[in-house]
C-alpha cells in the first residue's frame, strides 16, 4: 500500500447531522474515533470557543474552518461535514 492509500485511510469523513451543533458534531465524531465518551475527552473550549464555532460555521456556510481538537486535525466544510485526521499524520 502506497503513502497515498495510506493518507486516505486516515481521513474520516463525518457528515453533521440537522439537528446537530457543528461543535457538538466535533466531539461527538472524536469521541467515536476515540472509542470513548464525549466527557471523557477534554473540553472543546480549551482549544476552540464551540459558540463561535457554531456561528462562524453558520454565518459561512461556503467556507472551511480548521482546528486541532484531542489529537485530530478538524477541517469543517460548508458547516456540514466534517473531515478528521489524526493530528500525528502531517
Amino acid at each position: 500500500m502506497g503513502p497515498e492509500n495510506q493518507e486516505q485511510q486516515l481521513l474520516v469523513e463525518y457528515e453533521i447531522p440537522a439537528d446537530e451543533s457543528v461543535s457538538m458534531a466535533a466531539v461527538h465524531a472524536v469521541s467515536s474515533l476515540k472509542e470513548c465518551e464525549p466527557w471523557e475527552l477534554s473540553p472543546l473550549y480549551r482549544t476552540i470557543d464551540p459558540e463561535m464555532l457554531d456561528d462562524l460555521c453558520e454565518s459561512q456556510r461556503d467556507g472551511i474552518v480548521k482546528f486541532v481538537y484531542s489529537g485530530f486535525h478538524i477541517t469543517v466544510e460548508e458547516g456540514e461535514y466534517l473531515l478528521l485526521r489524526p493530528a500525528d499524520h502531517g
